[in-house]
């Protein structure tokens, strides 16, 4: 199992990462030519944008867009609590998933179309965001993987309460 917010944020920082190497090798193999200040503009522009608008669809109820009803019908994790294996492999072939193709698109001199892959990191950027605002409103922490039959349902734990704290005389504070 793997916490939801997690899972969200290092897919995005992989795909963010590649789309990164795939521009550098895009613009190797144009000789070097420059990024124009326009076009810099335009991205960053274009993705700040985009990312207001996934924020604000998916921090809503709209059916198939909105994540909030999904998290709210997360099931509880049974008594036991969660494990946390250890997903380092999964975590590797994600990467390469994602770097294989990011520098195959650059070496055919097509940077732009990686433009995709910014907007979808983007999109799990909000995901995770949006994830992490509802386990902080609602004391709970999401988990996917609890059930093998659909690793992508979600499940909950309850957030644990800090221990009270003493005073010199081992007396409840207060």
């Amino acid at each position: 199992m793997i916490r939801y917010v997690y899972h969200e944020l290092m897919a995005a920082v992989a795909l963010l990462t590649s789309a990164a190497a795939g521009v550098a090798v895009g613009v190797s193999v144009e000789g070097g030519a420059s990024v124009r200040a326009w076009t810099v503009l335009w991205v960053t522009l274009a993705a700040l944008a985009f990312l207001a608008l996934s924020a604000r669809l998916r921090s809503s109820r709209v059916k198939w867009l909105g994540d909030i009803r999904e998290f709210e019908a997360a099931e509880p994790l049974p008594s036991d609590g969660p494990d946390r294996p250890d997903h380092t492999l999964r975590k590797a072939l994600r990467f390469s998933l994602f770097l294989l193709p990011s520098v195959a698109i650059g070496l055919l001199g097509l940077p732009s179309v990686l433009l995709v892959a910014l907007a979808m990191s983007l999109d799990w950027i909000v995901k995770a965001a949006v994830g992490a605002r509802w386990e902080r409103r609602n004391g709970r922490l999401l988990w996917l993987g609890h059930d093998p039959a659909d690793p992508n349902r979600l499940s909950y734990s309850p957030v644990t309460a800090p221990p009270s704290t003493r005073t010199a005389t081992d007396a409840p504070s207060g």
